[in-house]
């Protein structure tokens, strides 16, 4: 018997992760459809796609919102699962669009699981956030089973959603997980890149580009230099481990932490951007947020013993990625 490959409906496919994560199934023999209302999506991305893999990939133009082209893309289309990246992700902006906020990555997957339900799709996969842990205060590493508490209406509409997809994947025959994605960087190609106005490189690039100095937002927190602690995993990695997951046989976690399992200060990050770009500026410092933990960084031992996960690319790598060309 010919054993079809998989089809794979990608939400959010058009942009920085999730044309990533189509990238890496497309490599690895999979079809792939992209959702994307291309409100922060690229079409070039998609574009470039193509062109890379000679295939003809559909780009459905639409808002996960709308139920009925949700429903007619499922019926068009033999998807074998749902990697559901698309989202609303800014911290601060979570805050004055508190109810948007709670619409888009909420409400919208409850609706694409009652959906995929109906359609009878079996694996789902769902993109998560570190912000669901809130701010822990602690050095350790932070496990999967460590209390989550989100700080802001972006973690709280992840943390929800996570539930809900849960709650899908405990009916028999289901399979998937919900992904917990720590601070994501680095890309495999210029057309790939981040081009997103919340992520630290991205942010400190343009400073450099506008000739501006980076801004690090305090400096007396109990780390070894002063400034926040986070987690940087490359996206070629975090790519990685979800297509291992699409082709995982049995039943996966419930919630997986995607990180390097190291933490990297952002001193040293913006400190990395400025020496790979080899320009003499000075950074300004600004006064802490509110709500940022001093320390952020992911235990990723249960990646590791379930998907094989082992993150390949350093942090001058994966930076070194996405400003060098």
């Amino acid at each position: 018997m010919v054993q079809h490959p998989q089809t794979w409906l990608i939400t959010g496919g058009a942009g920085y992760i999730g044309s990533h994560i189509a990238d890496e199934l497309l490599q690895n023999g999979s079809n792939v459809v992209i959702y994307d209302s291309l409100q922060a999506g690229l079409e070039l991305r998609v574009g470039y796609l193509r062109a890379k893999h000679t295939t003809e990939i559909p780009l459905i133009i639409a808002d996960i919102r709308d139920k009925e082209r949700f429903e007619e893309i499922l019926k068009t289309y033999d998807v074998s699962g749902i990697i559901h990246t698309a989202a609303l992700k800014s911290v601060d902006e979570s805050i004055e669009k508190r109810n948007e906020y709670m619409e888009v990555n909420y409400h919208a997957t409850v609706s694409i699981l009652e959906i995929a339900k109906q359609a009878n799709v079996k694996s789902f996969i769902f993109c998560s956030s570190a912000a669901v842990y809130g701010s822990p205060n602690t050095e350790e590493l932070i496990k999967e089973s460590d209390p989550t508490n989100p700080m802001s209406p972006y973690g709280e509409t992840k943390l929800l959603a996570e539930n809900a997809v849960e709650s899908y994947l405990s009916e028999t025959g289901t399979n998937g997980s919900s992904f917990r994605f720590f601070n994501v960087i680095g890309s495999a190609s210029f057309e790939l890149s981040d081009n997103s106005k919340g992520n630290l490189v991205p942010i400190v690039m343009n400073k450099l580009k506008n000739e501006e100095r980076p801004i690090i937002y305090g400096n007396d927190y109990p780390t070894a230099d002063g400034t926040c602690v986070r987690d940087y995993v490359d996206v070629r990695d975090l790519a990685s481990a979800i297509v291992y997951a699409s082709n995982y046989v049995g039943k996966l976690p419930s919630a997986i932490n995607i990180g390097a399992g190291r933490g990297v200060s952002v001193l040293e990050v913006i400190s990395t951007v400025i020496s790979i770009q080899k320009v003499d500026v000075i950074p300004i410092l600004g006064e802490r947020r509110l709500g940022d933990p001093a320390r952020l960084c992911a235990d990723i031992s249960l990646a590791k013993k379930i998907l094989n996960f082992e993150p390949k690319y350093s942090l001058v790598e994966s930076i070194s990625s996405q400003v060098k060309r």
